[in-house]
């Protein structure tokens, strides 16, 4: 008999405590590395376009969508050489609630524009 309280015990903590840890943090792992592909993907888009082009605006507003906010410190195609500083901010629910993650990069633009700007 106290085999089986012993059994039961033990799958009542593995349900209350260690089930619910193992999935939080599974959920966080994917998320994170999730933000960070989004963001080496921007930013490369960024340093690619010489800037915040169209195109780089269109790829933000469907982030937003999937709750990554992107902010740009200079809006607009840049002079070769300046910098760009690109905030993100992404939201996500958690087994315990929300959750922010927030980064900044750091572009130095390596293309010339061709006038357009």
């Amino acid at each position: 008999m106290s085999n089986l309280k012993g059994a039961i015990l033990a799958t009542a903590l593995f349900a209350a405590v260690v089930f619910p840890f193992l999935l939080m943090m599974s959920i966080d792992a994917f998320q994170q590395h999730a933000f960070l592909k989004m963001t080496e993907e921007v930013t490369e888009l960024v340093k690619e376009e010489g800037g915040v082009s169209e195109h780089v605006t269109q790829v933000t507003k469907r982030l937003k969508k999937k709750d990554l906010t992107v902010t740009f410190s200079k809006p607009g195609l840049v002079k070769f050489g300046e910098e760009i500083v690109i905030e993100y901010n992404y939201d996500y629910q958690n087994v315990r609630g929300k959750k922010t993650l927030q980064g900044q990069d750091k572009v130095v633009i390596m293309k010339r524009s061709t006038g357009k700007n």
